[in-house]
């Protein structure tokens, strides 16, 4: 009984005091959808109208003027998880550490886990994957841009990207979006929402879903009609350094042209417009909760591979 209890509790999308302009897309209704209905038709992927479809953020929470909007324009970009020796040869959790780059290599920028000293660190070694946490993302300065923090989970992963509170004129930090993992005994799920501040309340607008197959290393993000929006991959960058080590490369795709050549893993219903600023600061802060989620050195009992530690 309890356990039939905690199984439809772990289902169940958490209840939140803000609104949602749609309820998180059922995936038992998609697949109805699939069976039963005409699915859209795909078109022809034309990368020439990229110029045309410029990023755009209206009524966004991030300004085109904000430094975090140089990052994020780009169509395409490579997360590196740095090397944590002490995680490696003798498993104690340490602070995670990213490299943003563009996809000729130069960097953008950085992500670094706060680590607040020897309380932090005890709390990661007992909490482990459900441990809450906070990232700031940086530039090659040292500036915080942009911060994600993820309370503490029990099973749902659930990650926010929060707009600090460095403009003159607007002392509050701003919610910008959020991930949502959605469980499922072996599919990888999220639900990601941009959030629209109002007078009252703050309403969560989800954009798009993750729904990818088990032990999948593509994370595509699909529109309510089925349309790729952007993806995450996970790159591996040689099987002796990703054994012996604790490195992990992600791609972002967030843009059409991001995609041209690789018709063959997601076809040709790709959306020809871009993502907005919004949403790719959300789809970022979703690349942090997927590496965390699945592919640390102690997400291996959660959907990871078998018998092997990335």
């Amino acid at each position: 009984m309890l356990l039939r209890r905690g199984l439809r509790l772990a289902n169940c999308v958490p209840k939140y005091s803000f609104k949602r302009s749609y309820t998180p897309l059922n995936y038992d209704s998609l697949k109805n959808y699939r069976r039963h209905a005409q699915a859209p038709q795909p078109h022809q992927f034309d990368a020439t109208r990229w110029d045309q479809q410029p990023v755009t953020n209206e009524q966004g929470v991030i300004l085109p003027s904000d430094s975090i909007a140089n990052i994020l324009r780009q169509p395409t970009l490579v997360i590196e998880r740095q090397m944590e020796m002490m995680n490696i040869f003798l498993g104690f959790e340490q602070a995670n550490r990213y490299v943003i780059m563009d996809p000729t290599g130069s960097i953008l920028g950085y992500m670094l886990e706060r680590d607040l000293g020897i309380t932090k660190a005890i709390l990661r070694q007992i909490y482990r994957l459900h441990r809450p946490f906070t990232v700031d993302v940086m530039d090659t300065a040292g500036n915080v841009l942009m911060t994600i923090k993820r309370p503490f989970s029990f099973i749902n992963s659930h990650i926010k990207a929060i707009l600090p509170p460095f403009r003159n004129s607007d002392p509050d930090e701003h919610v910008i979006g959020e991930s949502v993992q959605s469980w499922h005994p072996w599919r990888r799920r999220y639900n990601l929402f941009t959030a629209q501040i109002g007078e009252k309340d703050t309403v969560y607008d989800q954009f798009g879903y993750i729904d990818a197959p088990f032990l999948s290393f593509e994370f595509p993000v699909l529109s309510e009609s089925r349309q790729t929006l952007g993806a995450v991959s996970r790159n591996f960058v040689g099987f002796a350094r990703e054994l012996f080590t604790d490195t992990g490369v992600y791609i972002i795709r967030m843009g059409p042209e991001s995609f041209v050549g690789l018709e063959g893993n997601y076809g040709n219903n790709v959306a020809q417009h871009a993502l907005t600023l919004d949403q790719r600061a959300v789809l970022l802060a979703n690349a942090v909760s997927i590496d965390f989620d699945y592919f640390s050195r102690h997400s291996s009992h959660s959907g990871g591979f078998i018998g092997f530690e990335e």
